[in-house]
């Protein structure tokens, strides 16, 4: 059994140069909140992506998700990790399309300019045999439910704990693990037909 199911969020896992950013956006250094976040962009968007079909409304999920980090900032106390933070409005946000897709409501503010890539770094992907391979994971992603897959993509993607994932999907380490357990089971069962012969 996998020891850390049962572990708790650590009282702050924040290192300390976000701690040094931190300290300096809470006291209104509107300049250090890039330096604070542009490290997590990367797994915001690759976790916007499994929750949002077209690439736009990701991009569009992640700003809404800095907009309202950077709202909330000045009461980040770091009970947690800054990116499982960071996950967990992004999760929020997701499961209530409404308060985000109608625009930039709530926007007013003077957010520092943060540039979302337009893409990850990916592994090149050389034959169709890998590409196919690709389609079909992402295709059984999809078939899994919302939380699912993001437990699956928080660990296996972004690999955080089972303590983290049940911080940003709001439930126990030992449901974080079961819903990463079977989502791997339904995947690779997805899979293992594109495989088999």
């Amino acid at each position: 059994m996998d020891q850390r199911v049962g572990e708790q969020p650590r009282a702050s896992s924040i290192t300390e140069v976000e701690r040094h950013w931190l300290s300096l956006c809470q006291n209104g250094d509107t300049s250090a909140f890039q330096p604070l976040l542009r490290p997590h962009l990367a797994g915001l968007l690759a976790l916007a992506r499994r929750h949002c079909r077209d690439p736009h409304w990701a991009e569009d999920l992640v700003q809404e998700t800095l907009v309202r980090a950077y709202q909330a900032l000045p009461a980040f106390r770091g009970d947690s990790a800054l990116r499982t933070w960071l996950f967990r409005i992004l999760v929020r946000l997701a499961a209530e399309p409404k308060r985000w897709q109608r625009g930039s409501a709530g926007c007013g503010q003077s957010l520092a300019e943060i540039d979302v890539p337009d893409h990850l770094d990916a592994v090149a992907e050389h034959d169709a045999m890998a590409r196919e391979l690709q389609d079909r994971l992402d295709e059984a992603m999809e078939r899994l439910t919302v939380r699912q897959r993001t437990a699956l993509h928080l660990r296996a993607v972004e690999g955080l704990d089972y303590a983290a994932i049940a911080v940003v999907l709001q439930c126990t380490p030992v449901a974080a693990r079961m819903h990463v357990l079977e989502a791997r089971r339904k995947v690779m069962a997805r899979v293992q037909e594109h495989l088999d012969p």
